[in-house]
């Protein structure tokens, strides 16, 4: 049968903020949420992106593995690397066939049917919940949350797998009903993850205009240092660990 290839909007061999320690990040071309903040619309659409194959990306990985063996490894981010779960399934195979960890940072969307033989093969979930209150969620990425949630109850039945990311919109995810819907979630799944809390910022704004569109947040501001510091203790309040800008 032949091997599945990937459609890539482009990859960062030294990546340092998609899982632990340094790691060779793919990020995918094409995603179907459309996130209110997304910093980098320019993946939504596989237009213009680049196919790669499986050897291609061992290929790549080789001259890497004195860097990525340490306590690094292979993410795959996007836009959402589910949609392409096949070739993501063969990447990770690679991956630990070469002695690296992989990591998936994902928004959960990934088909029930395609779950298991992904998770099987994934040692990190790096599940971004943007909101715990489904018309939240949908105004924030035009689609439902339940999906995500079952996706998330998934990925925590292995202990250690998961972390939940939640990128702080400052009054619009970050109320005290927010947290504590987030708070709660964590704390029912089968194994508790770690919470990491990500600033919003504004530096993909110019990729909307260049792009023809509007972007929703230009009066947002970025939360402050203490802002977030404020919503990690509240978070830490109901004994979870959390983690963040």
């Amino acid at each position: 049968m032949k091997e599945p290839a990937g459609r890539v909007h482009s990859v960062e061999t030294m990546g340092g903020r998609d899982g632990p320690g340094l790691r060779c990040v793919f990020f995918m071309a094409g995603c179907n949420f459309r996130c209110s903040f997304c910093q980098n619309p320019d993946t939504w659409s596989i237009r213009g992106s680049q196919s790669i194959t499986l050897e291609e990306a061992r290929e790549r990985l080789i001259p890497l593995l004195p860097y990525l063996r340490s306590r690094g490894g292979v993410t795959a981010s996007g836009g959402e690397p589910c949609l392409q779960s096949e070739f993501v399934v063969g990447l990770f195979k690679a991956a630990h066939e070469l002695g690296l960890s992989t990591a998936i940072d994902t928004n959960g969307s990934c088909p029930p049917s395609k779950q298991e033989r992904l998770l099987e093969v994934t040692d990190i979930v790096l599940l971004d919940i943007k909101a715990c209150e489904d018309g939240l969620h949908r105004r924030i990425t035009g689609k439902p949350l339940g999906p995500v949630l079952a996706f998330g109850k998934r990925a925590a039945e292995v202990p250690d797998r998961l972390t939940l990311r939640r990128v702080v919109l400052p009054g619009i995810n970050d109320s005290a009903d927010e947290l504590e819907g987030l708070a709660e979630y964590a704390l029912k799944l089968g194994f508790t993850p770690d919470i990491e809390l990500i600033a919003y910022h504004r530096l993909g704004a110019h990729k909307w205009k260049e792009l023809g569109m509007r972007y929703p947040l230009a009066n947002l501001k970025p939360p402050t240092a203490a802002h977030m510091r404020k919503v990690a203790e509240r978070l830490r309040k109901h004994g979870l660990t959390v983690a963040g800008d």
